[in-house]
């Protein structure tokens, strides 16, 4: 059977067809942007159905979304989203528009449902996310006259206590030794900065060595969102510093730790693997760069520092994201807090025998 193939509904209203459909045809170009899609969408359902190839497609300045996937990376980077999110990202629409190329809301929300039951909800979440930074992009530029994802609420995800790495297993790290000393300097302070300030791994490995102030004990870091913030370090992290620069700083690089690739710094995949490979050598639990964040903020809590600080120095964009994932911690304080001052504990002698 030949395929036909249909220009969009506005092209359409021009050509000869069918008298009859006429009024059809005009009722469906005065119908809502989200009726039109709903209609679009069953239209090519069931042309499909008969052979047929219905082009209706809602572009403007697009023959189909994913062309405009390069000029919303450029975006993200101009907005300074880390590398490994842009990737992320762009992962994360290139695999669905490839199933889909003229997404509409309910393909989209068929397509979460599906994810929600092959993949976690954080993961689905992403993904989300990523499709409506996507379309948000698009349809505010005029590239795309439909929003798909608008009206697709956030999917709800459970903040899971964080599984942190044993106290021996972080002192067996920091105490690792490498082949070539210059490795071995450089991996012990990415540890003891991670350790010592929460930093997320893509803040700590792009840190400029003239955003270090050792008099003050500080540190200029830029989080997500491009948004500036001045971190703690403690005098241990600073003589590290100062050690390793003295031995083997590049004046070259104005990275503190400086290396050969695009980025010119240590990015997340070559950190990733060699604590990978240090654990294993070491006969140690495999910890993430991530979970040495987690391990900071949970001891700082754990040991009596005020939510509102460690919120501050992680970069939490609220207090009640910091609370939400080491809620554990608060648990924790409850239940010793309820043991030591609830009042039946004071008076279990008072209890009838056998009740306690």
């Amino acid at each position: 059977m030949q395929l036909q193939t249909y220009p969009d509904i506005d092209a359409l209203q021009g050509q000869s067809f069918d008298p009859r459909l006429q009024p059809t045809m005009r009722a469906l170009a005065q119908l809502s942007p989200a009726n039109q899609e709903l209609a679009m969408n069953l239209i090519r359902q069931l042309a499909e159905r008969e052979g047929i190839n219905v082009a209706l497609s809602p572009a403007m300045g697009l023959q189909v979304p994913a062309e405009g996937i390069d000029i919303w990376v450029a975006k993200l980077q101009i907005e300074r989203y880390s590398p490994r999110t842009i990737k992320r990202y762009r992962w994360a629409v290139e695999r669905y528009l490839e199933q889909d190329p003229f997404p509409t809301s309910m393909s989209i929300r068929e397509y979460l449902a599906r994810r929600l039951k092959e993949v976690s909800p954080a993961l689905t979440s992403f993904e989300r996310k990523a499709l409506k930074s996507l379309f948000d992009f698009l349809h505010e530029e005029g590239l795309w006259n439909t929003n798909p994802v608008n009206g697709i609420k956030p999917i709800p995800v459970s903040f899971r206590e964080r599984r942190l790495p044993s106290e021996e297993a972080v002192q067996k790290l920091l105490q690792a030794k490498h082949y070539r000393k210059q490795d071995t300097a450089k991996f012990r302070l990415l540890v003891a900065l991670l350790l010592d300030t929460g930093l997320r791994v893509s803040e700590a490995a792009g840190i400029l060595k003239k955003d270090i102030d050792i008099e003050n004990l500080e540190i200029r870091v830029i989080g997500k969102g491009d948004k500036e913030r001045v971190v703690p370090i403690s005098p241990v992290t600073v003589g590290l510093i100062g050690e390793y620069l003295t031995a083997f700083d590049r004046q070259d690089s104005p990275y503190l730790f400086p290396t050969v690739s695009r980025t010119g710094y240590w990015d997340y995949t070559g950190i990733e693997k060699m604590m990978s490979r240090t654990c294993k050598r070491l006969g140690i639990e495999h910890i993430t760069p991530h979970q040495l964040r987690h391990f900071f903020a949970t001891y700082a809590l754990k040991d009596g520092a005020k939510l509102e600080v460690i919120s501050r120095i992680l970069g939490h964009a609220s207090v009640g994201i910091t609370a939400d994932i080491y809620r554990h911690v608060g648990r924790e304080e409850i239940h010793l807090e309820h043991r030591r001052h609830g009042p039946l504990s004071q008076m279990l002698a008072l209890l009838p025998e056998g009740r306690t």
